[in-house]
């Protein structure tokens, strides 16, 4: 370890100097920005000069250069995730995500006592208190863990965790980092060592081992720069900022492997009531489980019952490292493994990064740092100490009530990370082994309870034992709906003034644009990309009203359209058709509302496969209650959110079929698994009864040794019973159900699969390959797919809502006849010159003034990946954006251009694109090079 970071510290001055001879990146890319206009504007003095477009191909390629290393800085500096648009030169479109660095200067901060530290005291201020909060030891009290540790790892599970780690597991944790996470101390990001791996790799696989061998960490690498993020929209004090520990790159390797081999294990250990950062399990279990808990608890009738919602103060900076160590041996983690855990937690030490620059350096004494990869891990199986705790004391303690439909499952307590839901009747004495529990796990762990922050909820609880419960645990009354894990819990239906928060931020993020600055191709991007997905985890857990979704996609078809402010009447095309795939003639924008839906089919999933989850668990013992699924009635006293599920069954039932294995798992007459199904649709429950079956009955109770035996009475009154091909089981095979798409191909269950089989159809369209495709310019690919649709404001289409006859009917291109699709684009005799002289750079059709048979002579092109399929594809639609763009120039700025500008134009876009691509070699490509004046570089 020592070597390796000495020979790291030995880079940074030749580093420094690359850096200081490559200059400044900003003035870099305006200083060759300048210089490629000169010679651009050279080349249009004098188009065919060779060595004028030499030059030009030079600075080019310098230019993209230097703007990806401002792109990749700015990235780094803004700490934003950026997306591409597939392979296409197009800018880069990002969306933004929680920051790692502070982004705003702290002038002013206040201590937590008030005191106002301004200027070069701010860092005073900071040093002074985390060296309190995080350098101090806790208080805690002897940790009693008798009768606590039910579950353990097996001898064999913990001796594998401690098996040698070898060179291909070092390097898979370290490429499994992202490239552009903040740096530790040492300055050294995951992508340095991923792209010098041939060079660095052996000495950091020997670093990391040594680690593994001895159990020693040297300290230098375990130092942590805290950085400090807004947590509050204007903060002012110290506690308005959440510590982020940056720790170095090796160091991360190191715990991300430990997290590797312990995570497996916590799907054994951990109670299905905590679904954070186990495998397997989803954070929806926990929002939909306490939303049915919580139905009607606005109304009071019913049992007495009570919840209490409880914040942690500092969960992860409080955690007792010697509670730790004691809670990972009561797991049976073996010894080892825990002295490399320890070593990784306790002897790491901190500064502080305020306004760019490193104050103090302090050593840590507890807590679990922010930004550790084995953090979250180890707060899981500390927070597990506490459901074992009030399990224990439940036990123990006679008095203790579970709330309504929780005893069956023991369920006191819902955990995703440091959000805690706590469920009990509602007495005092149930309340009263809650709030102890609570202080045996506070005084143990170190982790306090904020009480400010805490509510508790009341349900059919009478005004004297609410006070006595609110004595024994000193919360604020809370009234519903509140926030939980991120959407609105509420106790009955979820209503528009619950989901105005979700359309605030898609509107924000919109006003955030600068829409009048992007092309249509670019807000296309943004909003397939950004604002289509802002609403998902929502979506996920609730099918949202019909109004907010419809103001979602007001909010989008607005952006699409509108260049500037948002206004009504400016669509082209009907939102219908924008929303089909492009290979169906549109842009690939998905219907909100279907969308949804077939989200939260993966719920309907779950529950047909039984699969391991709280949630799916409660529903089948209080709501399915061994019945069919597909035979539930949708009446009566049920959640909002569980009739919204019922309600899909019509639209999915279709594709859910059951593939028969020993037939004891398919209702013969509720499930899909014939070409009849599902029979109950016309055989009654009198007839099944008479017949000696039941509606539980399955597959396997009508199967005889060889076929299926209805009984006579059935056979007589439904002959159609006796075309159902037989079925042939395998004894002590499952039954198993598959999701058959709308061709009747089966398929893996995917949201995608399921969005599929569910949406809206059209016609496939031939021409879609010719207008999208890998390397498209995607403004000109948008102008032509307007074209194909004829929808752009030609003359011929306004001049029917022209009521004053204001509007120029002639094209402005050659004056003579009307402005319409066909003859702007194929009859004009500006527009035929351009295609005259394109066509000597490719084979285009050009015989017909129809572009439906110029796009029909294009198919067999289509779908092949040649080079001369590509310039083919590239120069139509460059040509039908570039004489689009001349007329409107001519029309409302008066600007004209000769056929020869143009046509240099569409030349050099199409040659600007044509470099950024890699050719075979062979006679065709150096054909091409020549003819479009590009380098041999290009050639693979």
């Amino acid at each position: 370890m020592f070597k390796l970071t000495k020979k790291l510290k030995n880079l940074k001055k030749p580093f420094r100097k690359l850096l200081h001879d490559h200059g400044n990146i900003h003035d870099n890319v305006t200083k060759l920005r300048a210089e490629l206009d000169k010679v651009q504007a050279d080349l249009d003095l004098d188009p065919f000069n060779v060595e004028l477009r030499e030059e030009e191909v030079g600075y080019v390629q310098a230019y993209n250069q230097a703007m990806i290393m401002q792109e990749r800085f700015l990235k780094q500096k803004a700490k934003i995730l950026w997306l591409k648009e597939g392979d296409s030169n197009s800018a880069y479109f990002h969306k933004a995500v929680k920051g790692r660095m502070s982004r705003s200067r702290i002038d002013v901060v206040a201590d937590s006592e008030g005191i106002l530290y301004e200027n070069d005291q701010v860092a005073d201020a900071f040093v002074s208190h985390y060296k309190v909060f995080l350098g101090q030891e806790g208080m805690p009290s002897c940790f009693n863990s008798q009768g606590l540790f039910h579950k353990s790892l097996e001898s064999d599970v913990a001796e594998d965790m401690i098996r040698e780690v070898c060179a291909k597991e070092i390097k898979e944790a370290m490429f499994s980092m992202g490239n552009d996470k903040s740096p530790g101390p040492d300055g050294f990001t995951a992508a340095f060592f991923k792209e010098s791996w041939d060079i660095v790799g052996n000495d950091v696989i020997k670093a990391i081992q040594e680690f593994f061998v001895n159990g020693k960490l040297l300290k230098e690498l375990n130092h942590t720069i805290i950085a400090l993020i807004p947590k509050v929209q204007s903060p002012t004090k110290v506690n308005d900022y959440r510590p982020i520990s940056c720790c170095n790159v090796l160091f991360k390797c190191i715990s991300k492997i430990i997290a590797n081999r312990i995570k497996r294990s916590l799907k054994y250990l951990i109670s299905s009531n905590q679904s954070a950062f186990v495998p397997g399990r989803s954070i929806s279990d926990n929002i939909l489980l306490t939303h049915e808990l919580m139905h009607n608890y606005h109304l009071d009738r019913g049992v007495p019952r009570c919840a209490f919602k409880v914040d942690i103060q500092k969960a992860y900076d409080t955690v007792d490292w010697e509670f730790l160590k004691a809670a990972l041996e009561g797991f049976g983690f073996h010894n080892t493994m825990i002295r490399w855990i320890m070593e990784c937690v306790t002897t790491t030490s901190f500064s502080i990064s305020i306004n760019g620059s490193l104050y103090g350096h302090f050593k840590g004494k507890r807590g679990l740092r922010q930004g550790d990869p084995i953090s979250p891990y180890l707060f899981t199986i500390v927070m597990e100490v506490l459901t074992l705790m009030l399990k224990r004391r439940v036990r123990e303690v006679e008095g203790f009530t579970y709330h309504r439909y929780c005893s069956n499952m023991e369920l006191i307590n819902l955990c995703f990370a440091d959000d805690l839901f706590l469920f009990a009747h509602g007495d005092t004495s149930s309340a009263k082994i809650i709030m102890d529990s609570l202080d045996e796990f506070k005084f143990a762990s170190g982790l306090v309870p904020s009480i400010p922050k805490s509510k508790a909820y009341f349900c059919n609880v009478l005004n004297h034992v609410k006070l006595a419960i609110l004595q024994v645990m000193p919360f604020e009354e809370g009234r519903l709906p509140v926030k939980y894990l991120g959407v609105p819990l509420v106790p009955s239906r979820l209503v528009f003034k619950d989901c105005k928060e979700l359309i605030d931020k898609v509107i924000s993020r919109t006003n955030d644009w600068k829409n009048k600055s992007l092309s249509i191709a670019g807000r296309l991007q943004l909003i397939q990309s950004v604002i289509s997905s802002m609403h998902v985890f929502w979506a996920s857990v609730f099918i949202l009203p019909s109004r907010v979704l419809l103001d979602i996609e007001q909010i989008m078809r607005g952006f699409l359209w509108c260049q500037g402010s948002i206004r009504r009447g400016k669509a082209k095309v009907a939102w219908e058709v924008v929303c089909l795939p492009k290979g169906e003639g549109g842009l690939g924008i998905r219907r909100l509302d279907l969308f949804n839906k077939a989200l939260m089919a993966n719920h309907v999933w779950k529950l047909l496969n039984m699969k391991e989850s709280l949630w799916v668990a409660w529903i089948h013992l209080h709501k399915i209650k061994n019945r069919n699924f597909w035979d539930l009635p949708c009446h009566g006293n049920m959640s909002w959110a569980w009739r919204k599920i019922l309600h899909l069954r019509p639209i999915i039932r279709k594709f859910v079929w059951h593939s028969i294995g020993d037939g004891t798992r398919t209702s013969v007459w509720y499930d899909q698994w014939c070409h009849l199904s599902p029979l109950a649709d016309f055989v009654s429950s009198r007839d099944m009864f008479s017949a000696g079956l039941s509606t539980d009955s399955k597959v396997a109770d009508v199967m005889g040794p060889n076929s299926l035996e209805w009984p006579f009475e059935l056979q007589a009154k439904y002959p159609s019973l006796l075309s159902i091909a037989s079925p042939r089981l395998v004894m002590g095979s499952i039954d198993k159900i598959e999701w058959k798409s709308r061709s009747g191909c089966i398929k893996p269950f995917a949201v995608n699969t399921v969005w599929h089989s569910i949406r809206p159809r059209d016609e496939k369209v031939v021409w879609a390959d010719v207008v999208w495709f890998s390397n498209c310019i995607p403004r000109h690919a948008f102008v032509l797919w307007l074209v194909i649709k004829k929808k752009l404001k030609t003359q011929d289409r306004l001049s029917s809502w022209d009521v004053n006859g204001a509007l120029a009917s002639c094209c402005s291109l050659c004056e003579s006849q009307l402005d319409s699709h066909e003859h702007l684009f194929f009859e004009c005799s500006f527009a035929m010159q351009v295609w005259s002289h394109m066509r000597k750079l490719v084979d285009l059709p050009l015989s017909s003034s129809s572009f439906d048979l110029i796009l029909d002579s294009l198919i067999p092109l289509a779908k092949r990946r040649t080079s001369k399929a590509l310039v083919t594809k590239l120069v139509i639609a460059a040509s039908v954006y570039f004489i689009w763009r001349e007329r409107n120039d001519r029309l409302f700025n008066n600007n004209k251009r000769t056929v020869a500008q143009v046509i240099e134009c569409i030349f050099s876009v199409v040659r600007l694109k044509l470099m950024s691509c890699r050719f075979k070699k062979s006679k065709i490509s150096l054909e091409l090079l020549e003819r479009w004046k590009l380098p041999e570089l290009l050639l693979k």
